[in-house]
């Protein structure tokens, strides 16, 4: 079967498949990890309603199920299903132009993600949260702008997307930057930032915004 013809479902069951295959494998990285539940993992997930959770790699064919996705669930509330989807669109790029993580299908040299929707029932509020695998050489950069936009209000956010428009782009940006600010401008909310080391050469780095 034509991978790219997969359901979301089946991608990430070959992930995790992959996964648990080289944990076996790697017997002497055992004791640096604990060990996974399945029921802390369904006791977290249950304290707030997940409209979509994914990790794998980042494809147009993923981007479109997952649209797909968004549209659906969100069809009684469409204002919210149009910032929902617009959030989802520009960090989904984030992840392409950061994850240092990559997985290779058929040729193609995907950079890998994990992408949460959930919703708080009581609030009536959503979160889109996003993360990958960065070098740590970049992180200081995705920070700082995080913080450079967080201080600012609407005025200004307009003028920076301004700026950044017009501004010699640093490596490996490729307008991600001008993303987070449209984030920004979209939800009226603060990015919510951090980051945890992996190892010497990476670290994986986590967005979360909320959206009402």
């Amino acid at each position: 079967m034509n991978l790219e013809k997969r359901s979301i479902f089946e991608l990430n069951f070959s992930i995790v498949s992959l996964n648990l295959f080289s944990n076996m494998v790697e017997e002497k990285e055992k004791d640096k990890f604990p060990e996974f539940s399945l029921y802390d993992y369904y006791m977290l997930t249950n304290k707030r309603n997940v409209l979509i959770s994914y990790k794998g790699p980042v494809t147009d064919v993923i981007l479109a199920e997952i649209s797909r996705d968004i549209r659906a669930k969100l069809s009684a509330n469409p204002q919210i299903g149009r910032k929902i989807f617009a959030v989802f669109m520009e960090l989904a790029q984030n992840i392409l132009y950061y994850s240092a993580e990559k997985i290779n299908f058929g040729g193609r040299n995907d950079s890998v993600g994990t992408i949460l929707i959930t919703q708080n029932v009581e609030t009536e509020t959503y979160t889109f949260a996003c993360g990958n695998l960065v070098e740590v050489e970049y992180i200081k950069d995705l920070i700082e702008s995080c913080n450079i936009i967080n201080s600012m209000d609407r005025e200004a956010l307009r003028e920076y997307k301004r700026q950044q428009r017009s501004a010699p782009q640093k490596e490996r940006s490729k307008g991600a930057g001008i993303g987070l600010i449209q984030v920004a401008l979209t939800t009226d909310s603060p990015l919510h930032a951090e980051y945890k080391q992996v190892n010497e050469k990476y670290v994986f780095f986590s967005l979360a915004v909320d959206i009402f």
